[in-house]
């Protein structure tokens, strides 16, 4: 008989180059359900647990402790352990009182950043697409899987939709209501979210816009040097050079 699901697991080969396991770790690894970020940009809860912060040694442990609901993305408990965690998620363990954000790494790809329990309380989310729905409200479609309306008093005046595309949003946990809008404009400051110039962070210099999202360019300034990237890549985490988010310290 066929296959009518996919795999639970996939070949230790295929795992992403940031993925922080041995090179022996084994012949398999644990494969990511489907949810809110891509399975080639996620870190699975299980390997969180286990390889990254340590707390058991196999994957029966992890998945027991998972079960129990020992752990909160983003506000609430999540007890699949093949769930994908990606940029900007926030894991809280009530048990350790620890709290952690998912951030860019120029080697890594995706790490754990330990944050304090004010800064778990919200997250930054990219405005990645805009949809009008029943009744002339805006939905705004995020760059995790989220979406969120707003209201519209009168639709053929919406002066309430000042959303932009681009646009990052500040947003409380596990609520959802929109704290902050940081522009997608030049000034702000951006971090590199894909590409070879990952993790690079400044105040973003120039948009050149093309035709095609895929063709637009975004100038990106660190420490003097102007690094150009592309338009989907650029993620704004702050106005002026002020971030929003806690960062890993400079050594």
């Amino acid at each position: 008989m066929t296959r009518h699901a996919g795999q639970k697991r996939l070949k230790r080969l295929n795992t992403q180059k940031f993925i922080q396991i041995k090179r022996k770790h084994g012949k398999f690894f644990v494969n990511p359900s489907p949810g809110p970020h891509p399975k080639r940009f996620c870190l699975p809860l299980l390997h969180i647990v286990r390889d990254l912060l340590e707390i058991v040694d196999n994957h029966r442990e992890a998945k027991k402790l998972i079960g129990l609901g020992y752990f909160k993305v983003d506000g609430k408990v999540v007890k699949d352990e093949r769930y994908p965690l990606g940029l900007m998620d926030v894991l809280t363990i009530d048990k350790t009182n620890t709290h952690y954000r998912i951030i860019t790494h120029a080697h890594y790809g995706l790490i754990l950043h330990e944050i304090s329990k004010d800064q778990s309380k919200f997250k930054l989310c990219r405005i990645d697409g805009k949809t009008t729905i029943k009744g002339g409200h805006i939905q705004l479609n995020l760059h995790d899987g989220r979406n969120i309306t707003i209201n519209v008093s009168d639709p053929k005046n919406p002066e309430e939709d000042t959303f932009k595309c681009m646009d990052v949003i500040k947003i409380s946990l596990p609520d959802q209501e929109i704290l902050k809008k940081l522009e997608f404009k030049e000034g702000n400051l951006a971090v590199i979210m894909d590409g070879k110039n990952i993790a690079k962070i400044g105040p973003i210099e120039k948009i050149e816009k093309r035709f095609g999202p895929k063709s637009s360019r975004v100038s990106i300034e660190q420490d003097g040097t102007l690094i150009e990237t592309l338009y989907d890549y650029t993620f704004v985490i702050g106005e002026g050079n002020q971030s929003e988010i806690d960062l890993i310290q400079k050594e």
